[in-house]
């Protein structure tokens, strides 16, 4: 592995910005930035993000893994390419295992929140959905039932962390084409600022007034996100007048 001092001594670095995600708080937890290593491509590092709780034991698993991008030509913006974890397990004394939801107390949203100060206007963040815990599963049914990507549990996530359009992305590359994800898109300027809460307003809207499914808690949950969805994209729109 890599000495991670070295990688990230100068803040002109291009991966600084990983840096930064050390040593940051949720309210139960700080986060340890571990296992970081050059990928075959230029400007890609690999990491994995472990949660470390006030008894300073670690997750066992990463609460994220993935890629970071410092972007390149053509002025592609920075960008992730992430796995998520919101169940983890921590070491307890006697060789117990404790276990914690990170969805508890809006932790979830700290952590969304850190990631998206990663990246700059017009770069990106993908998030896999293809996992087994209860976050994948649920989003993977409701994009299944025409749920919105922005209003699933993964993509309201997405959306809060600044990503303001958020869709389904999924790409058949001969079988090099990784899990499906939510692609996150973070507008580069105000204009497309206001073209991403339109189309994603407009996508709440038409949800809304559809018939509903058979499948009550999820489109109750689903709903209740897209009616807040287009109350932040209507705060925009006041602010902005």
């Amino acid at each position: 592995m890599p000495d991670s001092k070295m990688l990230f001594k100068k803040e002109s670095s291009p991966f600084y910005p990983l840096k930064k995600l050390h040593g940051l708080r949720l309210k139960d937890f700080s986060l340890q930035l571990g296992e970081v290593k050059q990928l075959r491509f230029s400007g890609w590092k690999g990491f994995k993000l472990y949660l470390q709780n006030d008894a300073g034991k670690l997750s066992t698993l990463p609460v994220v893994k993935g890629i970071y991008s410092a972007g390149g030509k053509e002025d592609v913006k920075p960008w992730l390419d992430i796995e998520y974890r919101e169940e983890l397990e921590f070491p307890g004394p006697e060789g117990k295992v404790f276990t914690f939801f990170l969805n508890q107390d809006g932790q979830d949203r700290t952590l969304f929140k850190h990631l998206g100060e990663l990246i700059p206007p017009g770069g990106h963040l993908m998030v896999s959905y293809e996992g087994d815990q209860k976050i994948h599963l649920e989003t993977m049914k409701s994009l299944s039932i025409k749920i919105p990507p922005a209003a699933t549990p993964l993509g309201y996530l997405i959306f809060l962390a600044g990503f303001q359009y958020v869709k389904d992305w999924y790409l058949a590359e001969g079988g090099f084409e990784g899990p499906r994800k939510l692609w996150g898109e973070k507008a580069p300027d105000e204009a497309w600022t206001k073209n991403f809460y339109e189309k994603t307003a407009q996508q709440m809207r038409d949800y809304l007034q559809r018939k509903r499914t058979s499948f009550s808690d999820l489109e109750e949950s689903a709903r209740s996100r897209a009616r807040e969805l287009l109350k932040k994209g209507t705060g925009y729109f006041f602010l902005k007048k």
